[in-house]
């Protein structure tokens, strides 16, 4: 009789242990969404956008000092990036695919005459920091957020137009 009470006290931690690892898994994909909408890890745009620039870009390395303005740093080196660049009249437009925080990250760039302007974005597209960097001098953060957003919106109305099956 004791030794059944040995057994099944085993039997009942061996159990316990077993389904312990169940009780830490979340339930958040259980209740109160939409299971029948598709799951994207990006924007849609997003998604195609950095498929396009993996597959078609070049691989190239952009200067520090704008980056680290906008808060990408690589410990003062050049920074890895793929990137696809496109004239339209006079504006050259690049934008730029990094992953170096471990995140893709967008620079979107546009140069107007001596000046680039050059725009943070997520793969969602929100601006997280913008930067002017004239040819001759040190970039410097844009404070005008007007202007700032308007000119990003511009450039990503341009890559918008500009990807494949959209």
């Amino acid at each position: 009789m004791n030794q059944n009470k040995n057994v099944s006290a085993r039997r009942s931690l061996l159990l316990a242990a077993l389904t312990l690892p169940a009780g830490a898994c979340t339930t958040s994909g259980l209740f109160g969404q939409n299971q029948s909408q598709p799951r994207y890890t990006l924007s849609p745009r997003g998604d195609r956008l950095v498929l396009w620039i993996q597959k078609s870009g070049k691989d190239n390395m952009l200067a520090p000092e704008a980056l680290a303005l906008m808060g990408i740093t690589n410990e003062g080196r050049d920074i890895p990036v793929r990137q696809i660049a496109q004239q339209d009249g006079s504006d050259r437009f690049v934008v730029s695919l990094t992953n170096i925080r471990k995140i893709h990250d967008l620079v979107f760039m546009r140069r107007q005459g001596d000046v680039l302007l050059l725009h943070l974005s997520d793969t969602k597209f929100t601006r997280l920091a913008s930067v002017r960097y004239p040819r001759d001098g040190k970039p410097s953060v844009i404070t005008d957020t007007t202007f700032a957003e308007n000119d990003f919106q511009q450039q990503i109305a341009f890559w918008f137009r500009a990807m494949p099956g959209r």
